[in-house]
């Protein structure tokens, strides 16, 4: 068995549907997490906006948040 890696780059997300994002976290060891974890994700909608932002270094199994743009942006990207 190989090493796992410690941390992971973050991938850009947004632009590719819930089902393409899946896909590559899982893939990477990454957890896709839906703002609304009261809903299920809903796998065609386009991805909006992503949190941590792309290039950022997270641990395995960590959770990459995403908004579609359907869904209401969280408080600091709103425009004001």
């Amino acid at each position: 068995m190989g090493d796992r890696p410690t941390s992971i780059e973050v991938p850009d997300v947004v632009g590719m549907t819930g089902r393409e994002a899946h896909a590559l976290c899982r893939d990477l060891g990454l957890f896709l997490g839906y703002y609304n974890m009261d809903q299920q994700l809903p796998r065609s909608m386009v991805i909006a906006h992503q949190e941590p932002p792309p290039g950022t270094m997270a641990a395995p199994a960590e959770a990459v948040r995403i908004w579609t743009r359907l869904d209401p942006l969280p408080d600091d990207r709103r425009p004001r």
